[in-house]
Formats: C-alpha cells, sequence, structure tokens
C-alpha cells in the first residue's frame, strides 16, 4: 500500500518548519540581548536550530527525491539553503555583538 502525499504540501510543511526554527533562533538572539541568557547558551540554542533545519530539510528531500518530483525537490533545497544563510547571518551577529558579554560586562553597563 502506497500513500500519496502532494508535493506542495511537503513544500508548505518545509517552509513552516524552516520559519518556526528561524522564529525560535531569533528568540534565542532577544533572550541574549535581553541579558537573560549568555552568549554560549544562544549559541547553542540557534545551532539546534540549524541543526532541526537539516534534519527536516533533508527529511523531506528523500520524500520528494523518492517520489521523483525535482521542481518540489529543488524548492525545499533553496528553503534549507536560504534559512541556514539566516541562522547563520544571526550566530555571525550575537559573535560579534555579545560573545564578551559576560556577567561583568552587563554588570558595568
Amino acid at each position: 500500500m502506497s500513500t500519496f502525499i502532494p508535493a506542495d504540501l511537503v513544500v508548505d510543511h518545509a517552509r513552516l518548519r524552516m520559519q518556526t526554527c528561524l522564529q525560535d533562533a531569533r528568540s534565542a538572539a532577544d533572550l541574549l540581548r535581553a541579558g537573560r541568557i549568555d552568549w554560549l547558551t544562544a549559541h547553542h540554542l540557534v545551532g539546534a536550530q540549524q541543526t532541526m533545519v537539516n534534519t527536516t530539510s533533508w527529511t523531506l528531500e528523500a520524500v520528494l527525491d523518492a517520489a521523483g518530483v525535482a521542481d518540489a525537490l529543488g524548492k525545499v533545497i533553496d528553503l534549507r539553503d536560504t534559512t541556514q544563510a539566516a541562522l547563520q547571518a544571526l550566530q555571525d551577529v550575537l559573535r560579534e555583538r555579545h560573545l564578551f558579554d559576560g556577567p561583568a560586562a552587563r554588570r558595568d553597563a
């Protein structure tokens, strides 16, 4: 018995998951900026979202590849690449602005 899942539904699911990962990473950045977590914690939380993006994308890519839906596969790959670029840019900004902002720097501010 085979199950048919429309390719556009898979792409929509990928888009939703990528948006959620990006929102969660931005929330971690907001917590860092508010002084509620330190840089290392934020770095790990954003990194976890980067891993989630890859895991989700690779799984959906495998489904689309097995179904032979090249157009949808390309869309999911583009979503992964775009989301990873945004997450890496966020990591870079957080590193540049907050890496050395430990508890003493927050107290002095």
